[in-house]
């Protein structure tokens, strides 16, 4: 089996986990701490995208940097690598300590529409800013397991990270039902996942110093390709986060709590694109590097495809049966309150799945700017259609507005990395990876609705949903193409094996 076929494997199965694990927990989280605490710990998510710019795009470019270093036991990138870890750790201190000075007047801006008492939400910040300290440099090792494509340590060290970050909050809740004790263990956890992270990264790459040095000569080598990646993160977190950024500004904290419940329903999307993602980025560019076209484009044609396959199914099923979902999940009020928002966020993640392979494609190439220059432009269309969509229509407006935005990257960077890094038309893409997907989406839980809509309310909804399914898988395998059809047939008769 191929390094890319593996670590697909992989990251399937350690992204599935995660999933499994965030729709497990989040009911009991909603039931212990409401929906209004439950949307502050929503902040911790929004404050670490935020300060990913401070990354400085140097997570990937020490995944690009060491997947594309062919000499013995990658001694060429070592002195770039530990660069960049020294840049990681001093970022790490400088977070923790300004978000801590500055927690006061955190609360005040970001959350003056809420119940929650002032020194509480002060003294929660506060917690926040040690649990994104000790976080931090978690990207940088992830960045390095990454480019030596070792994704099943990665995805063992994230699934037993993650399941004792959740599982030991759930026996927090049951014992303390406490917003400020919940935040606690989560700073617990943080440095518990930062010394395991470490710990296999140093055994995974000797050359990486315990105490990281500083290469002037290396951070010119990497500043460009960091520069532009970061400019690019800069843009895509503006971009991506910038509908929460807008409920927890213009809104209350109860409707980011229904907007993060929302979220949390859709992020079975995003889990399995990252999967996809994180291993076709170091293969897309250890084919670039080796000068193997051929190669990529057969690596790019099957990721996209087995794009389309996998994340159909999650959006259409949310988009046609949201409601029965939230309400099976949550409650018929939770229900009542986001299903049209999750409707629009699974569709926003769908397009931005869709697109990824092709970013993935042109930062792996060394063509970060293509990317760049069509999110400078997507800013100046984007924020005023979502501040004026966030006032009109609330929490749904906001996640309408974050689906428009991803169907954007589908008309703009997709052709333009297909034409320009792939050689490739927009046309065939769209035949292959796209258009039958979403028929055999629309078609087959479009029909499965209809029949839920004429039985009784109950497990007949479920029977309904379970055969939308069905139908899908069914359609979906048709349109593969035969090599990934033959490559699934073959892990899974490897999996059935063992």
């Amino acid at each position: 089996m191929s390094k890319l076929k593996s670590n697909i494997i992989f990251n399937f199965l350690g992204s599935a986990w995660l999933g499994i694990l965030t729709l497990a927990v989040t009911p009991i989280q909603v039931h212990f701490l409401g929906v209004e605490a439950f949307g502050f710990v929503g902040l911790i998510t929004i404050l670490q995208v935020l300060l990913g710019t401070l990354d400085l795009g140097i997570s990937a470019t020490v995944t690009k940097v060491v997947s594309s270093d062919h000499s013995d036991r990658r001694s060429a990138s070592s002195h770039a690598v530990n660069t960049a870890s020294s840049v990681y750790w001093i970022i790490a201190l400088l977070i923790a300590v300004l978000l801590w000075w500055n927690s006061t007047t955190v609360a005040a801006f970001w959350l003056s529409r809420t119940r929650l008492d002032t020194a509480t939400v002060t003294l929660g910040i506060q917690i926040i800013a040690v649990y994104l300290g000790l976080r931090w440099p978690v990207a940088f090792y992830t960045g390095v397991i990454s480019g030596l494509q070792r994704m099943d340590v990665l995805n063992m060290i994230k699934a037993s990270v993650q399941t004792l970050r959740l599982g030991g909050g759930v026996v927090v809740l049951f014992f303390v039902p406490d917003l400020v004790a919940f935040l606690v263990w989560f700073a617990i956890s943080s440095a518990v996942e930062l010394l395991v992270y470490a710990i296999f990264t140093y055994r995974l790459l000797p050359t990486l110093r315990l105490w990281p040095r500083f290469s002037l000569a290396s951070f010119k080598d990497i500043w460009k390709y960091s520069a532009a990646m970061n400019l690019i993160a800069l843009t895509a977190l503006v971009l991506s986060q910038a509908d929460r950024l807008a409920v927890t500004k213009f809104l209350s904290l109860e409707a980011l709590g229904y907007y993060s419940i929302a979220y949390n329903a859709s992020i079975a999307i995003s889990l399995v694109q990252s999967a996809i993602n994180s291993a076709s980025f170091p293969a897309f560019s250890h084919s670039f590097s080796t000068g193997q076209h051929a190669d990529l484009l057969s690596r790019y044609g099957k990721a996209s495809q087995l794009m389309g396959l996998v994340v159909a199914l999650p959006c259409f099923a949310l988009v046609f049966f949201g409601h029965e979902v939230l309400q099976l999940w949550i409650n018929a009020r939770v229900a009542d309150e986001a299903a049209l928002t999750m409707a629009w966020l699974a569709l926003g993640f769908f397009f931005n799945a869709m697109v990824s392979n092709a970013y993935m494609a042109a930062v792996a190439c060394g063509q970060p700017g293509l990317p760049l220059k069509i999110n400078l432009l997507a800013l100046v269309l984007y924020l005023p259609a979502l501040y004026w969509l966030a006032h009109q229509y609330g929490i749904s407006g906001a996640a309408a507005a974050y689906a428009g935005l991803n169907a954007y990257y589908l008309f703009t960077l997709l052709p333009v990395v297909q034409a320009r890094v792939l050689k490739q038309g927009m046309g065939m893409w769209l035949r292959a990876n796209f258009l039958p997907f979403v028929l055999a989406g629309v078609g087959a839980f479009g029909s499965a609705k209809i029949l839920a809509m004429a039985v009784q309310p109950g497990w007949q909804t479920l029977v309904s949903l379970a055969l939308g399914v069905a139908l899908y898988v069914a359609a979906a395998w048709f349109f593969l193409s035969d090599a990934l059809r033959a490559d699934l047939s073959n892990m899974i008769k490897r999996v059935s094996d063992r």
